[in-house]
Formats: structure tokens, C-alpha cells, sequence
């Protein structure tokens, strides 16, 4: 899949311009944190969390299914059905979220679009985390409790927030693990 990063597609040539660019990532997603700021979760510490409960072929997409959150904020559920309810959310998946992640999932090597079946598993894995971070992290005076499938369950490990510093190297360690045109593989 490293013929995906070539001279033809304007993606980073050389091992550390990819190297860089995912940083950058690192760093940013490291400090942003989620549910709209009010859990110290960051969404670098989610898409960490999301990989280490991936199966080996999900791991890698896993780690991106979240990677536009620097630019376009990390939209809680509420907000994302209300885009729904007023027909936006199409148009700004569309023409938003998809560029970028199309971007950087062909910049880590991999295939575009994403398999159904890793869809799959991300909406499992990231339903669960939701719940997870909802009940250890989640500042619940300021978010009502998220409308989750019944049969969602969180996991039984107990969340702790970690700081940007762990959570930007522990994005890079599984992004130079994982990703195939960052030299990873299966781990």
C-alpha cells in the first residue's frame, strides 16, 4: 500500500515528512479534549484507547477514525443530530470530515474508502468508549447522559484522563506501530 504515497497524489514523500505531518496530528489531538471540553479525555487518549481494543486489521484505521477533530472540533452527538435534523450533516461529512480523512488515511497508507466491515468494528469499539468516558470522565452537570443503544455497555476498566504529553506519544507510538506508510504493520 506505500504505492498509495507517491509523487502523483501530493502526499508527504519521505518516511519523515510522514513521520511529521502524523506529529503534528499527535500534538494537536493531544490537546484537544472531547465531548465539547467537558471531559479531560483527550482525542488523541480516544484514538489511543480505540486501537488498543481493535482487532489487529482495524487497529490501524481505527487511529484515524477521529483525525479531522483539530479542524473541525470534536461535535457531540446532540449537535451531530441536530445537523442531521436541519439536512447538514450530510453536506458537511461530505465536503469536511471525508477530505481529511481520505487525506490522512492515504498519507498512512491505506485503503480508501474504508472497508465496511472496519466501519463496523469502529462504531462498536467507539460506542463503547463513549460509555466509558461518559461514566469515569464526563463532567455530567454539563452533559446529559448520551442517547446509547441499550445493549451498549462501557468497559469494565476504569478511565483515567491522561496528560497531552502521554497522550501525543502514545498516538505515535501506535501510529509508527500500526500505520503502513509509517513502517508499522500488525504491532
Amino acid at each position: 500500500m506505500l504505492e498509495l504515497v507517491s509523487p502523483d497524489n501530493g502526499l508527504p514523500q519521505t518516511l519523515d515528512e510522514r513521520i511529521s505531518i502524523f506529529q503534528a496530528k499527535a500534538r494537536a489531538l493531544s490537546r484537544l479534549r472531547r465531548w465539547n471540553g467537558a471531559s479531560d479525555v483527550t482525542v488523541a487518549q480516544h484514538l489511543v484507547d480505540a486501537c488498543d481494543h481493535a482487532s489487529p486489521e482495524v487497529k490501524c484505521y481505527i487511529l484515524l477514525h477521529d483525525i479531522e477533530e483539530d479542524q473541525t472540533g470534536d461535535l457531540i452527538t446532540p449537535i451531530k443530530d441536530r445537523m442531521r435534523d436541519l439536512g447538514i450533516w450530510d453536506a458537511f461529512e461530505h465536503h469536511i470530515v471525508s477530505p481529511i480523512r481520505q487525506r490522512y488515511t492515504e498519507a498512512a497508507g491505506l485503503i480508501w474508502p474504508w472497508p465496511v466491515h472496519v466501519l463496523y468494528e469502529i462504531t462498536r469499539i467507539d460506542q463503547r468508549l463513549k460509555a466509558t468516558e461518559y461514566r469515569d470522565t464526563v463532567d455530567q452537570s454539563i452533559v446529559a447522559n448520551p442517547a446509547l443503544p441499550p445493549f451498549i455497555t462501557p468497559y469494565p476498566e476504569y478511565m483515567l484522563p491522561w496528560s497531552p504529553q502521554k497522550a501525543e506519544t502514545q498516538f505515535m507510538d501506535r501510529a509508527i506501530r500500526y500505520l503502513p506508510a509509517l513502517g508499522g504493520g500488525n504491532g
